[in-house]
C-alpha cells in the first residue's frame, strides 16, 4: 500500500501544473530576478564601517561596553564608525539618516534606537546582543570569583581587579561575527537565505493537497479511501514521501540555478545550507499535512489557512524585518521557539554570523521534533476521522 500510495501521489502532483509551477518553478524565477536586482550591489559596494552615535553620558563612561566599542571602532577593519554625541543630536542624525541607529545607555543597560530594517541595522543589533551575552557570562564568573574568596575567609578583596579583569576580557574578545563566503558579508545572499526559507515552507502545499485528496468531506476519493481496508499509516506516509521527493528535487533545481547559473557564494557552508534546507522542507510537509487533517473545512480555507499561518510565522521570525525577531525573542521567546519559520530562519543566520555550530544545530533538532510531533497529531487525526454517511 505504501509503494503504491507513493507512486499515484508523485503522478498527482507532477500532473498538477498550478500546483508545480508555484513551489518549483516561481522559486526559480524569483531567484532569477533577485540577481537582476541585487547583482550590482555586490560589485560596487564593499562592506563599510557602520555609522552610528553614542549617547557620551556617565553612564556610558561606567559601562563595560565603552572599551569594547572603543575595540571595535578601531583599526583598519573596524566594524562601527562612532560619533559620540548627546542624545538629542543622536535622534537628529537618526532623522536625517545619517547614521544607523545610536546607543544609549542606564545603569548596565544599553538600549539601541534605529528607524528602519536593513543589513546594517541586523548587524549593530547582532553585535550589541553579542556583547550582552558575553558581560553576562563575565559578570558570573567574576561574582563567582568573589563569593568563592568570602567563602574561603578572604575578605581583602580587590574589587576593582574584577572589574579590571572584565573590561580586559571584553576588550581582547573578538565579535564572533564571521564572514563564511568566499569574499564579504553580501546583501543579495540574505536576499537567496529567505528565498530558500519560502521554498521550504511551500512544501506544506504539496502534502495538504495530497491528503485533502484521502479525505472523504472533501474529495470522492477521499470517500473511497474512507471505506477501504487501506491502512491509513501507509497513506499518510505515502503521500508524505512523495511530496518530500517532489520538495527535494525542487530545492535541487534551485541550489543548482543559484550555484552554476547565477553563481551565489555559499562558502564553506553548503553541506550545512542543504541540511537544513532538507530539515525545513519536512517541517514545511508535515505542517501541512495537520492543517489538512485537523481543519474540518474545504480545500480553499485549508489553503488559506496554511497560507496565514506560514505568513504569521515569516511576520515574527523576522523575514520581513529582523528586528521582529528580536523583539519576540526578548518579549515572547516561547513563539519563536515553537516556529517552524524562526527555526530556519535562525539556522541560517547562525551559520552567516557566528562561529560555533551548535545554535545551528539546536534549530536542526528543533525542526525534526517539530516534524515529529506534526505527524503524531496528524496520524492520530486520520486515525480518529469517522463520517455518519458517504
Amino acid at each position: 500500500m505504501f509503494v503504491h500510495n507513493f507512486k499515484y501521489s508523485l503522478a498527482l502532483l507532477l500532473k498538477n501544473r498550478q500546483l508545480v509551477f508555484w513551489t518549483i518553478a516561481f522559486p526559480l524565477i524569483m531567484a532569477v530576478l533577485f540577481n537582476m536586482a541585487f547583482s550590482n550591489i555586490e560589485n560596487e559596494e564593499a562592506f563599510d564601517a557602520i555609522h552610528i552615535a553614542v549617547v557620551d553620558d556617565k553612564d556610558f563612561h561606567s559601562s563595560i561596553f565603552k572599551t569594547a566599542l572603543e575595540e571595535l571602532s578601531s583599526g583598519d577593519d573596524k566594524i562601527f564608525e562612532i560619533e559620540y554625541t548627546d542624545k538629542t543630536k543622536a535622534q537628529e542624525l537618526l532623522e536625517n539618516n545619517e547614521i544607523t541607529g545610536y546607543l544609549s545607555f542606564s545603569g548596565d543597560d544599553v538600549k539601541v534606537t534605529i528607524n528602519s530594517n536593513g543589513t546594517s541595522e541586523t548587524i549593530l543589533c547582532y553585535i550589541i546582543d553579542e556583547i550582552k551575552s558575553d558581560i553576562a557570562v563575565i559578570t558570573e564568573i567574576g561574582t563567582e570569583a568573589v563569593k568563592n574568596e568570602i567563602m574561603a575567609g578572604n575578605t581583602d578583596i580587590d574589587y576593582e581587579k574584577y572589574y579590571k579583569d572584565a573590561s580586559e576580557l571584553v576588550t581582547n574578545s573578538e565579535v564572533n561575527l564571521k564572514d563564511t563566503s568566499n569574499h564579504h558579508l553580501s546583501y543579495v545572499m540574505i536576499e537567496y537565505y529567505s528565498l530558500i526559507a519560502m521554498t521550504c515552507l511551500y512544501s506544506g502545499l504539496f502534502s495538504m493537497t495530497l491528503v485533502n485528496y484521502k479525505l472523504a468531506n472533501v474529495s470522492a476519493v477521499g470517500k473511497r479511501t474512507a471505506v477501504s481496508p487501506a491502512k491509513k499509516g501507509g497513506m499518510l506516509f505515502g503521500s508524505l514521501a512523495a511530496g518530500f521527493v517532489v520538495q527535494l528535487a525542487g530545492l535541487l533545481l534551485l541550489f543548482l540555478l543559484m550555484i552554476f547559473v547565477i553563481g551565489a557564494d555559499f562558502g564553506t557552508n553548503l553541506a550545512m545550507i542543504l541540511t537544513l534546507s532538507v530539515f525545513g522542507s519536512l517541517a514545511g510537509l508535515t505542517m501541512g499535512i495537520a492543517v489538512a487533517v485537523l481543519i474540518k473545512a474545504g480545500e480553499n480555507a485549508k489553503l488559506t489557512a496554511l497560507i496565514g499561518i506560514t505568513m504569521a510565522g515569516s511576520f515574527l521570525s523576522g523575514m520581513m524585518g529582523i528586528t521582529m525577531k528580536n523583539v519576540i525573542d526578548k518579549n515572547v521567546p516561547i513563539l519563536n521557539k515553537i516556529n517552524p519559520v524562526a527555526m530556519i530562519t535562525d539556522g541560517f543566520y547562525a551559520l552567516y554570523y557566528y562561529d560555533t555550530p551548535e545554535r545551528f544545530y539546536i534549530d536542526l533538532i528543533s525542526l525534526a521534533v517539530f516534524s515529529a510531533v506534526m505527524l503524531i497529531i496528524s496520524w492520530g487525526g486520520l486515525r480518529r476521522q469517522r463520517y455518519d454517511s458517504l
